[in-house]
């Protein structure tokens, strides 16, 4: 509009300087305007028509105005602008072309880069030949890196990556030294780099460069879902071997649930229903799949399209879950023959994970001992040393006191966690917790809980609730979010499974919890609690403490089918081993990678007593999608002694296989393997829409201006009109424009309008 009422663009009049010619036109001005003024006056004093005289003073000064306005042109105002010497200053033309191009979200149909295309081609929409009239332009295009091209007409957007960043240091890079008038860019915004684009706007704004920008797209995303995130984990849970964690979004107004599957090789192996928030809020939900097989496989997971979705490449995310789990070797010990003994060993037997060795003393100095691998081991009811120890994952501890053990042998349960990192439970009974004079030795410390001796009980309190014997075992919320009592995917059925369970007989009572431990379980009376199960972190590895011998009454009384007794042993027996370190670890940063990402591997190689070794001979074995090999040398760590690293890269996208074998002394110290993914990110797809916002703020930082296609046209004589350091001059004249004479008739009707209204002629 500003335009067409004063011939030019703003930016004409901020870069030029308005003046007038050095003619005769100005005396010319004073002669006429006076000579108008005069006749109008002598006109004005002859009448009688004008009932007052601020009437006719009101009708002298509109039609002096309007005299005014009319003489004008006489001046020959001018409007003299900076210029450019066809073919002397350079263009840069920078096109998107990233994966988000290609969504399809055009008013016609057309994808983004068509969009782009037609705006370059040569048809009349384009604004290339008009900058070719005055400017040599050079053509770019852009994803994660910058190229120079020859046509900036793309035939495809496969870029992976947006970094406006590397885009614009490119092109500074490139014209350093050189006129170049201005940067044209055509992006729909969608920045996913680590980059500040606005840097390097500044940068050209201090160099009086100005960018202009041409966004492509759509501001709004109304009918999308997308799959922000997809990580499985191998959960401990026993009915379930993979846990997917979904991070999900959706832009619509949801009105019911959406389902979510999972596929593998295209065949929907599980499906879901879960309820979206929408309108751009995120969800975090959670899938539980057991997988056929033990091998590592690629898995895709899909969300449900919206109606009208126009980009559907965000419904989907690869997914790698490997159920391969490593066994864990458990250690029980117990003080004397017990059903809580019997049928939490019973559980554990059967678990496939779980290698469990048992001692159970039968009298003094006598041992039954269950699961071992030699005839001498466990021989004097405890391990001999640390490595005999350290060789187990998980130590659970029952009715045995302590004056059973030694200091050293105390010492060596206490290392055992801190530094092993294996895991720790003490179980309820007589002779356990304060009971067993535990409270003043280096258990004490080890467990989540405080001792109080002066709350020792010598049979275990007879406890009853309502009219029933006993106690609910009742989760907290904390509780039913750990993998330790998760009964059911669903936290409101888990919570229905655990009230329903039998009730509990015995409790052993403990003082305060200590900082930092989570309370997952607890027997409540009135308004009074008291901890059941109790975890916390220490050192390297996990406690625990259950502060109750009754957990056989669940098997004894559920039905010989129900498998709530055994899932809870092997989930927290599972739960205890899961941080302990093996001789021979292997750690990537995550499971899935980008073609071409660098991929860290990382290794730690621990002897018997898991003390670090910095020597040994570490190398991997990456088998890729193809059945191809290649052999990696892990370099160790100068600053932690026994840890190793390499970096590889991710090349063939698939499923890619790593297994390393740690050599010390000639002897192997064991193998470890994993796999992980390479795949593309989606992260081009998104919250793919148009970024105007930021676009704007980069026009605006650089000195140029941001456009709607439709208002390409005017990119042209924009960059045309900038001041450079080979600019010329050329002028314009400004008597002709319509505003001026618009004013005039204004003017004039209103005057007319005003007299016609007081019965003037």
């Amino acid at each position: 509009m500003f335009e067409k009422l004063f011939k030019f663009d703003p930016v004409n009049y901020s870069e030029g300087s308005v003046r007038l010619l050095e003619t005769s036109g100005p005396i010319l001005f004073v002669i006429v305007l006076v000579a108008g003024l005069v006749g109008l006056m002598i006109v004005y004093r002859r009448t009688d028509r004008f009932a007052s005289r601020s009437e006719a003073a009101t009708s002298f000064a509109l039609r002096s105005v309007i005299l005014l306005l009319l003489a004008l042109p006489l001046l020959e105002p001018i409007l003299a602008m900076p210029d450019v010497v066809p073919d002397e200053n350079f263009v840069a033309v920078l096109v998107d072309a990233s994966a988000s191009m290609n969504i399809q979200d055009a008013d016609d149909e057309r994808t983004r880069l068509e969009v782009a295309g037609d705006l370059l081609g040569r048809g009349p929409a384009s604004l290339v030949p008009a900058l070719e009239e005055y400017f040599k332009v050079r053509f770019y295009t852009f994803g994660g890196e910058a190229r120079r091209v020859d046509s900036a007409l793309v035939a495809d957007a496969g870029e992976h990556e947006t970094n406006i960043t590397v885009a614009l240091e490119r092109v500074i890079d490139d014209f350093r030294g050189l006129p170049l008038a201005g940067v044209v860019m055509l992006t729909d915004g969608g920045d996913n780099s680590t980059g500040v684009p606005l840097n390097g706007a500044e940068v050209l704004g201090g160099q009086g460069i100005p960018l202009h920008i041409i966004g492509i797209g759509n501001s709004e995303a109304s009918s999308d879902r997308e799959v922000l995130e997809a990580v499985a984990t191998r959960g401990v849970e026993v009915s379930t071997a993979a846990e997917i964690d979904v991070k999900a979004r959706s832009w619509q107004d949801e009105k019911g649930p959406v389902e979510v599957q999972l596929l593998r090789g295209g065949e929907i192996v599980h499906s879901e229903r879960v309820e979206l928030k929408g309108e751009g809020r995120i969800d975090q939900f959670t899938l539980t799949y057991e997988p056929r097989g033990t091998e590592a496989a690629e898995y895709l997971l899909r969300i449900e399209e919206a109606p009208g979705e126009r980009n559907t490449q965000n419904n989907t995310s690869h997914v790698l879950i490997d159920p391969r789990a490593d066994t864990l070797r458990v250690l029980y010990i117990d003080g004397h023959p017990r059903r809580e003994y019997k049928f939490t060993r019973r559980a554990l037997v059967d678990d496939a994970v779980v290698d469990i060795a048992s001692i159970l003393r039968t009298g003094t100095g006598k041992f039954y001992r269950q699961g071992v691998r030699r005839a001498d081991e466990l021989a004097g009811g405890f391990p001999a040393d640390e490595p005999e120890l350290f060789a187990y994952d998980a130590l659970l501890l029952g009715d045995v006191e302590a004056s059973q053990f030694s200091i050293e042998q105390l010492n060596m349960i206490e290392r055992f966690v801190r530094v092993r990192g294996g895991g720790f439970a003490m179980l309820g009974g007589r002779l356990s917790f304060a009971e067993g004079g535990y409270w003043d030795n280096p258990i004490a410390d080890l467990l989540p809980v405080q001792l109080d001796p002066n709350r020792r009980s010598i049979l275990a309190p007879e406890i009853s609730e309502g009219e029933e014997e006993g106690f609910l075992f009742r989760p907290t919320g904390a509780g039913l979010e750990s993998p330790i009592l998760r009964l059911a995917s669903s936290l409101d059925v888990s919570r229905a499974l655990w009230e329903e369970m039998p009730r509990l007989m015995s409790i052993n009572y403990a003082g305060a919890v200590k900082p930092g431990a989570s309370v997952l379980a607890e027997m409540r009376d009135g308004d009074t609690s008291e901890p059941i199960l109790v975890v916390q972190r220490y050192g390297r590895g996990r406690t625990a403490a259950l502060m109750t011998a009754s957990t056989w009454r669940w098997q004894m009384l559920l039905d010989a089918e129900d498998q709530r007794h055994e899932r809870f042993w092997r989930q927290f027996v599972r739960w205890l081993g899961a941080s302990a370190p093996r001789s021979v670890n292997l750690q990537l940063e995550k499971g899935r990678y980008a073609p071409g990402e660098e991929v860290r591997l990382r290794a730690e190689v621990y002897d018997d007593a898991f003390r670090p070794i910095d020597q040994a001979d570490v190398r991997v074995r990456v088998t890729g999608p193809g059945g191809s090999e290649r052999e990696v040398g892990l370099r160790p760590d100068l600053g932690q002694p026994g840890i190793y690293n390499a970096v590889i890269a991710s090349t063939d996208e698939g499923l890619h296989h790593i297994e390393a074998e740690a050599v010390f002394g000639g002897e192997s110290l064991g193998t470890r393997s994993q796999s992980f993914l390479v795949r593309p990110s989606n992260k081009e797809y998104t919250d793919a829409v148009l970024k105007r916002s930021l676009l704007e703020h980069l026009a605006e930082t650089s000195g140029g201006r941001y456009y709607e296609p439709s208002d390409a046209q005017a990119v042209a004589e924009n960059v045309r009109s900038r001041r450079t350091s080979s600019s010329i001059f050329r002028v314009e004249y400004l008597w002709d424009m319509p505003f001026m004479f618009a004013m005039a008739l204004l003017l004039w009707s209103g005057e007319w309008m005003w007299r016609r209204s007081k019965g003037l002629p």
